[in-house]
C-alpha cells in the first residue's frame, strides 16, 4: 500500500488534471457558443436574402407575363 503522502500527491494531480481538462471543455464549449451564433445570424440573413430574391421573381414573372401579353394585344390589332 503506498503511503498517505503519495496518495494524496497523486489524487491532487489527478484533481489538476481533471480541472485542466474541464476548462477546456468549457473553452470548446464558448468557441463552438460563439460559432453556432455567428451561424444562426447568417442564416436568418441567407433566408432574408431567399425570400427577398423568390419577391423579385415574382415580381419580374408577372411584369413579363404583362409584356407578353401586351404583345399578343398588339399582335392582334395590327
Amino acid at each position: 500500500m503506498k503511503p498517505l503522502s503519495s496518495q494524496i500527491a497523486d489524487l491532487q494531480r489527478e484533481l489538476e488534471n481533471l480541472e485542466e481538462l474541464h476548462r477546456k471543455a468549457d473553452e470548446e464549449w464558448r468557441a463552438v457558443d460563439v460559432e453556432y451564433v455567428k451561424l444562426k445570424r447568417l442564416r436568418e440573413e441567407l433566408y432574408a436574402h431567399k425570400r427577398d430574391l423568390a419577391c423579385e421573381i415574382e415580381w419580374r414573372a408577372r411584369e413579363l407575363a404583362a409584356l407578353q401579353e401586351a404583345m399578343r394585344d398588339a399582335r392582334a390589332t395590327a
